[in-house]
């Protein structure tokens, strides 16, 4: 017992030190044990494993304050690799991400309606690629998957365009390559990146995931909150519309009827007779200034803030991030989710809160599969 409870303080003190470097940039050791509470030697000798592990590497002299300038100490971003995958769209992606982030390779391949066994072996073929061209040992796989995910147990427990049920993706995955893997359900590890890599300083946020579907995923007090039944966020079936038009879940008027892109392409066809438009057609218009575009933008952007405003004066979170290709919908999308909004919730709650798109773009499931890498294996999230 008293082995076990000298290596779990280690393990903690390692992981808490470590943390401090990646926020900090560059640290002294000295800092470290000041704003931690440790001892120099403590600090001294896991520094020293750090760097052994080549995590952490010195880069120069800081000031002096009397007496020897201190070494500083940086995390060394490019010494382990995680390989990331998104596959919540047509295509699967996939990425090589150092340990700020950064992406250094990227692999798509198209799904083209494959599902069940075709579909996870697509997963292993962008596996493969993107094993076969890493430049650093990799420190796990992380992945962001449609559906309701059991993360602690890395099983997909239903995905239906995916035609997956009850997959225990994980421990496929840790059997065929021997890394750890981490599995979660694209809108919850895009809030986790949105939280993790977007220019805020929160605990609690909500990220709306828009794009062919919609769904959400929640932080609360740096944690990702996924339910009881590991559904939580899942708005897109929520009726924003009553006897409305009817959805592929068998309800009438759900959100995602008139707010996801599908529900938005069909109301711009109905209005302007054009067979066919693309989302790109769409965003194009709306970016020329087409103003019947700009009012189905509006209606929809107000169909999600009527779902918003309920989160709002649930969860009373202030930080609302837009995320998926809705993310290009543009100010008049957005002004129909605020307008809604402050028509639902309190006056002061509405004011208190800020709704906006991420900066991440179309890589926010990605970073997002890189943060829940990077929260388990090292603890710096």
């Amino acid at each position: 017992m008293q082995k076990a409870t000298h290596q779990l303080t280690k393990q903690h003190n390692s992981r808490l030190i470590l943390k401090m470097i990646y926020e900090q940039q560059e640290i002294s050791r000295a800092d470290i044990a000041r704003e931690t509470n440790l001892t120099r030697t403590t600090v001294s000798s896991i520094v020293a494993d750090l760097m052994d592990e080549g995590l952490v590497r010195e880069t120069g002299l800081g000031p002096s304050i009397g007496g020897k300038p201190p070494r500083l100490l940086q995390l060394a971003e490019d010494a382990r690799q995680l390989l990331c995958l998104d596959l919540s769209a047509s295509y699967f992606r996939g990425a090589l991400v150092n340990l700020r982030g950064e992406m250094s390779q990227r692999v798509d391949v198209a799904v083209n309606g494959r599902t069940a066994a075709a579909a996870l072996t697509l997963v292993h073929d962008l596996i493969n690629q993107l094993q076969s061209r890493t430049n650093a040992p990799l420190l796990g796989i992380g992945i962001g998957t449609p559906g309701l995910v059991d993360a602690a147990c890395g099983i997909v427990l239903d995905a239906v365009n995916l035609g997956w049920h009850d997959l225990p993706l994980r421990a496929l995955l840790e059997e065929q390559y021997g890394l750890p893997v981490y599995v979660g359900n694209d809108s919850h590890v895009a809030a986790l990146a949105s939280y993790s890599f977007d220019p805020h300083e929160t605990d609690n946020l909500v990220l709306i995931k828009a794009g062919r579907g919609i769904g959400a995923g929640i932080v609360l007090n740096g944690q990702l909150f996924v339910g009881d039944g590991f559904g939580a966020g899942e708005i897109g079936h929520v009726t924003v519309v009553e006897e409305g038009e009817l959805c592929s879940c068998g309800h009438r008027g759900c959100l995602e009827t008139v707010a996801s892109i599908r529900g938005i392409l069909r109301q711009v066809t109905a209005v302007t007779g054009q067979p066919d438009p693309t989302w790109e057609d769409v965003v194009q218009a709306a970016q020329a200034g087409d103003g019947r575009i700009h009012t189905i933008m509006y209606q929809a952007g107000a169909h999600l803030g009527t779902a918003v405003a309920h989160l709002i004066g649930i969860l009373n979170t202030r930080h609302i991030v837009i995320a998926g290709q809705l993310s290009r919908a543009g100010e008049p999308f957005l002004a129909g989710v605020q307008t809604a909004v402050s028509q639902r919730v309190l006056p002061a709650m509405a004011a208190g809160t800020h709704i906006s798109y991420t900066t991440l773009g179309d890589d926010v499931v990605l970073m997002g599969a890189s943060a829940l890498v990077l929260k388990q294996q090292l603890g710096v999230i």
